[in-house]
């Protein structure tokens, strides 16, 4: 006569097939779970409203910082970002807020006294301004310095000051050789101020950068022509008309041509 097994060794028996069971049901539970999203860091999120305002999807890039903002309100370079993008915008007072915020969460923020100091001199405050760029200018380790003579060379020129907008201009140039829009301004001033030889000069470097505005070749074309090169003023003049048909550079390079060729 067969043995029947004991309550015991029924319950056992069900105890491990329960276990077998539920082993296959956990691992096809958990093969069936969605992966998790892998969290974005701050810097790529930065990145991201970065790059949106570059393509200029301001709506998009404001979407990201603000949200940014939330979740870090006292982030400097958040706060920087949202300066540079509402600046674009044409917002100084509320760009202004936000450059000091970024400084008073990091004094040591170069990059957002030079955006103030944009910020300042778009308004009209140029002593302001300048110190704000003479701050940015102490950090020896700036890796653009350029830019903050650039700046500071524009404020310069605006307030008439040329002979230290020279200066300041041929300071951004010399540091970096290829930086056109430090050359052409140079060439601006030194326009203004009847260098018309340099201006010249400066405008030719500039030209790469320059290639498609009808200002810079009719400024060139004006440069050549009181210089006494007139095959080079007709070339520029008439590139002027080329790139910028019916504009306020197209017509002074149709009437400058007009003398030329009497």
């Amino acid at each position: 006569m067969k043995r029947r097994p004991s309550t015991l060794s029924r319950a056992l028996v069900a105890l491990v097939a329960l276990t077998l069971v539920a082993s296959g049901l956990g691992g096809e539970l958990q093969a069936k779970k969605k992966p998790k999203k892998a969290e974005v860091s701050l810097p790529d999120q930065l990145q991201l409203a970065q790059s949106l305002m570059d393509a200029g999807r301001v709506g998009d890039s404001l979407a990201v910082i603000n949200e940014l903002l939330r979740q870090h309100p006292e982030s400097a370079p958040i706060h920087a970002l949202k300066g540079k993008l509402t600046f674009q915008a044409g917002k100084y007072a509320e760009a202004e807020e936000e450059f000091v915020r970024a400084l008073e969460l990091d004094p040591y923020m170069t990059d957002a006294h030079n955006y103030l100091g944009v910020t300042l001199a778009e308004q009209g405050r140029y002593a302001e301004a300048e110190e704000e760029y003479r701050l940015a200018l102490e950090d020896a380790a700036y890796p653009t310095p350029e830019l903050v003579y650039l700046n500071l060379g524009i404020l310069y020129a605006t307030q008439k000051r040329d002979t230290e907008a020279i200066a300041t201009l041929r300071r951004a140039v010399e540091i970096n050789p290829r930086f056109y829009k430090g050359h052409f301004e140079l060439a601006a001033v030194l326009d203004r101020q009847g260098q018309v030889q340099e201006a010249a000069r400066e405008y030719e470097v500039a030209a790469p950068a320059y290639a498609s505005v009808g200002d810079f070749h009719y400024r060139l074309g004006f440069a050549y022509f009181r210089l006494g090169h007139v095959d080079k003023a007709r070339d520029s003049l008439n590139r002027a008309i080329a790139v910028a048909p019916g504009s306020p550079s197209a017509a002074k390079s149709d009437e400058l041509l007009r003398m030329i060729q009497n």
